[in-house]
């Protein structure tokens, strides 16, 4: 009798450890993959930083580095298409930096207004310049940054 309620009691156990551990996942597997930030893949080829640094040494605010511009970035990607969309349309990369990553960038961002939470491109686009095609620039913008980011890896 004292066997059948511990296998009861470990069985009842084991289920509720289960159900609190499947709360806590999604059952999505593609979340499941922590994806590298932007500063973590920088980090991890220093080759390929250098090369898209000098690719990139117009788009880059004055005296930064391409390290310290994507502090905030999930990607390597949303960093450099930023860079681009900013330089073709003419906006402050600080604002679109804060519109995209809703983190407070260092710098002058007395011009720019707080994002109620971080936004795609086109809708940063949209937001800091409601006249532009936001769409289509983002569309540029990141297939522009994954060609310069697969030239300095290759």
């Amino acid at each position: 009798m004292k066997n059948k309620w511990s296998v009861i009691g470990a069985a009842g156990l084991g289920i509720l450890l289960g159900a609190a551990g499947a709360a806590a996942h999604s059952y999505n597997p593609l979340k499941w993959i922590k994806k590298p930030t932007a500063s973590q893949q920088l980090a991890a080829n220093s080759a390929e930083e250098k090369k898209l640094t000098l690719e990139l040494q117009a788009l880059l605010p004055p005296h930064t580095t391409l390290k310290d511009t994507c502090t905030a970035f999930k990607s390597l990607d949303d960093c450099v298409a930023s860079l681009h969309a900013g330089r073709n349309l003419n906006i402050k990369f600080n604002c679109l930096k804060w519109d995209m990553t809703a983190v407070r960038p260092s710098g002058d961002v007395k011009s720019c207004e707080a994002p109620p939470k971080a936004l795609p491109l086109s809708k940063a686009i949209h937001a800091l310049k409601p006249d532009a095609d936001a769409k289509t620039e983002s569309r540029n913008a990141e297939r522009r940054a994954h060609e310069d980011i697969k030239d300095a890896s290759s």
